[in-house]
Formats: structure tokens, C-alpha cells, sequence
């Protein structure tokens, strides 16, 4: 009779142990299913981008200068900037033509390791490459921010990639 009381007990310890058990993973394979960060979609990449531009997308907050027509898509960032609706200058660039984007140290702008930016002056047809991207400081963390969402955007850029062998 002690034998089958011992052996009963023996048998609630493994029960209530393996409850234990089973409990503990459900909660921590629910803490693990909200701890995953979803990645954000070509059009919450394409929308956000397109916003900061327009909003903070000025090479000197203080002048004249406005940035309007702003457009974006995977392989195509392009902007217009106008002084008080006379003199354009448009500009755009390939988000996928560059590879890595640094902030520079005054915070006006981050600046991409080629020069892949082309700025056309409507007034006197001239135009360059530059490497500057100017986004004025306008909230915590917004160079590094656009950084991580350009090089996102470029994954979604098709242009050019074919087969790899």
C-alpha cells in the first residue's frame, strides 16, 4: 500500500512538472511571437520617404527655396526645388545606384558614396552629380532614419538586377 501512495505521488510530481513545462514554453513562444519586427512594405517605405522629403527636404531651411513634386518609387527619387515659383532645379537619383549613405557631421544632409545625384538648373540648362542628399533636422534621428529607408527601398528596385550566373 506505501508503495502505491509513493508511486501516486511520484506520478502528481510528473504531471504538475510536465504542466510546468508545457506552460512555460506557451509563454514563451507567445512572448517570442510579439517580439518580431515586421519589415516595412515597399508602399509604407515608398510613403514615408515621399513625407520626409517634403517636409524636411531642403539644403538651408532658412532660404527661399521649396521642395515640391516629390516622387518615389524603387529605382526613382526625384524632387523639384522652387524659389518663389520662378527658378527650378530637379533632381533625382536611383536609390539602388548607392550602396551606403553617411549622415554628415552639420546634420543638414546625408551624403551617398557615389556621386549618384543629378541636380539640372532649369534657368541656364546647366547640371552635375552629387553625392548630398540635404534633409534639414527636423526630428530625432531623421538622417539615420532615411538612410535605413532608402536602403530598404533599394531592395525593392528590379532595374538592373537579371540573372547571377
Amino acid at each position: 500500500m506505501k508503495s502505491t501512495i509513493h508511486e501516486h505521488k511520484k506520478q502528481i510530481k510528473l504531471n504538475v512538472s510536465k504542466k510546468t513545462i508545457t506552460l512555460f514554453t506557451i509563454c514563451l513562444l507567445f512572448i517570442a511571437g510579439t517580439q518580431t519586427a515586421q519589415a516595412q512594405t515597399k508602399e509604407e517605405t515608398i510613403a514615408w520617404i515621399k513625407e520626409k522629403l517634403e517636409k524636411y527636404g531642403n539644403w538651408n531651411p532658412s532660404d527661399t527655396y521649396k521642395i515640391t513634386d516629390v516622387k518615389v518609387s524603387p529605382c526613382r527619387i526625384s524632387w523639384t526645388y522652387m524659389e518663389n515659383a520662378k527658378a527650378e532645379i530637379y533632381c533625382s537619383f536611383n536609390p539602388s545606384s548607392v550602396k551606403s549613405w553617411k549622415v554628415a557631421e552639420s546634420k543638414e544632409k546625408i551624403m551617398a558614396d557615389s556621386k549618384a545625384i543629378l541636380w539640372n538648373l532649369e534657368y541656364n540648362g546647366s547640371s552635375w552629380m552629387s553625392e548630398n542628399l540635404y534633409i534639414a533636422n527636423g526630428e530625432a534621428n531623421i538622417h539615420e532614419r532615411m538612410i535605413k529607408a532608402l536602403l530598404h527601398l533599394a531592395t525593392f528596385c528590379e532595374q538592373g538586377k537579371g540573372e547571377a550566373f
